[in-house]
């Protein structure tokens, strides 16, 4: 800027040279009043190369402050593609009350009384007998053992704990709070009031009511292998995973015979679930009793009698790990991890709305594997930029 000044400042003297007197004065008088508003001090030819030398100083500190918001930019970019994956702490959190009731400090075994978790009788001591107490209000109905509700009691609150913190990630999601999110579908999310799709989410008579009166009947009527009564040792996550496969692959077939079988049949079962055609979280159990009894109560039956080597915490993480596996599957913007679950074959979000959309795609809930292999199976990325948002 020096430089540039003092040499405005020579062309301009030239110039008023080769004009008349009074101009020349007005020429001078004029750049001298520039020279005094733009510098302190009187600006002469030399300046260009003593303000040089000078500013060394200055370029140090100019390029220190250039560098210093670009780091101050990249921590806060890293932590801004760090926030949605704390996403993923969901998915530990559906565990949390089977892991809490396994710690020294909460043990069962302290908090509850023994003869709600063990049988009764001179084999008290005979870890080998711990398949759950014997419901003392009747110990007997129509011949058939009453089992003492406490393991229905936690299963239940298990999927209730983990439901809840599904719920909380989920609307801090879905505001933004953790990062930018995209909407399934290219027409965008559906709109709704919160409070009242979770009012009618919690109290749908084919959901979380019916499948409370089948763990109700199953359990206390002793329907289950007996391990399942089992409170001794911890969390089999063999047993998990093989239970989460096993459901998955009966519910497969149940939800094709429903779409094929018989008109009839998905009128009266499947239908009410895909008039969502853009579904929303939750939508996930928003169906008919018939639907909920044949897709999810059947293949429950049949898992527990396949995976008979589960104990009674295997059987809690499971059912809170499938409960709300296939209410996020429904949801209706992506969630961070669907990239890495999709290279694995693990259900999305996504992959589900494929199958409301499309009717005859995606058969499969938490895992797209059956549909792999019977070819029915279809990305999400076969219509990006078209019926989906491009990277869901």
């Amino acid at each position: 800027k020096t430089c540039y000044y003092a040499t405005a400042s020579k062309i301009v003297k030239m110039t008023a040279t080769t004009t008349g007197g009074a101009r020349r004065r007005r020429s001078s008088e004029v750049v001298a009043a520039a020279e005094k508003e733009s510098y302190p001090a009187a600006v002469d030819d030399s300046s260009c190369s003593d303000s040089t030398a000078s500013s060394t100083d200055e370029k140090q500190s100019l390029i220190y402050s250039w560098h210093q918001p670009r780091r101050s930019l990249s921590l806060q970019s890293i932590s801004q593609s760090l926030l949605p994956w704390l996403g993923l702490s969901v998915w530990p959190c559906m565990l949390a009350l089977p892991l809490f009731l396994n710690t020294q400090k909460f043990h069962y075994s302290t908090t509850f009384p023994r003869g709600w978790w063990t049988l009764r009788g001179e084999h008290w001591l005979d870890k080998s007998l711990e398949e759950g107490g014997i419901w003392e209000y009747g110990t007997e109905l129509y011949g058939k053992t009453l089992r003492h509700p406490l393991g229905l009691s936690l299963g239940i609150s298990a999927v209730a704990v983990g439901h809840v913190f599904l719920l909380i990630y989920f609307r801090l999601h879905q505001q933004q709070y953790l990062g930018k999110t995209t909407s399934i579908q290219s027409r965008g999310a559906v709109q709704y009031v919160y409070a009242d799709a979770l009012k009618n989410h919690l109290c749908q008579p084919g959901g979380f009511l019916l499948l409370g009166l089948y763990l109700t009947i199953t359990w206390v009527f002793d329907l289950l292998p007996h391990s399942y009564y089992s409170f001794s040792g911890g969390i089999q996550y063999k047993q998990v995973a093989m239970c989460l496969v096993c459901q998955d692959f009966v519910q497969f077939l149940m939800h094709k015979v429903e779409h094929v079988a018989h008109p009839k049949m998905y009128k009266i079962s499947h239908k009410p679930h895909h008039k969502f055609t853009n579904p929303k979280l939750f939508d996930a159990f928003d169906g008919s009793v018939p639907d909920t009894a044949i897709m999810i109560l059947v293949p429950l039956f049949v898992t527990a009698h396949v995976v008979r080597d589960c104990n009674v915490w295997t059987y809690m993480a499971f059912g809170s790990s499938y409960a709300n596996w296939l209410t996020l599957i429904h949801s209706e913007v992506a969630f961070p991890w669907e990239g890495v679950f999709r290279k694995f074959g693990l259900g999305t979000s996504a992959d589900h709305h494929v199958h409301h959309k499309f009717f005859k795609y995606n058969f499969g809930h938490l895992f797209m594997w059956f549909d792999m292999l019977t070819g029915t199976y279809r990305s999400p990325s076969a219509v990006w930029g078209k019926e989906f948002n491009v990277g869901v």
